[in-house]
């Protein structure tokens, strides 16, 4: 199932190669690390679909693609409390 971002959401890679998160909706500010900023990049690029987004970090890292996805669905669930 693809998550979109909420529309009023800025996401910007930092030269430090750290994602910045902006809500202009809460004015609330959020810095990823490199695993956040991978998470989001690999999501922006499958269409925001979680599992194909947790299959190219999988390939990646040679790692086992249900713990990239149960990563994943936490990150968002994280996201998704602090925008209520």
């Amino acid at each position: 199932m693809a998550t979109r971002p909420d529309p009023e959401l800025t996401a910007q890679v930092r030269p430090d190669g750290y994602l910045e998160l902006f809500s202009r909706r809460t004015g609330k500010r959020h810095r990823c690390g490199p695993r956040g900023t991978t998470m989001w990049l690999a999501l922006q690029r499958s269409g925001w679909q979680p599992e194909s987004a947790a299959d190219e970090i999988a390939v990646q890292l040679g790692v086992d693609p249900a713990s990239v996805q149960c990563d994943i669905h936490a990150w968002l669930a994280h996201f998704r409390e602090a925008g209520d």
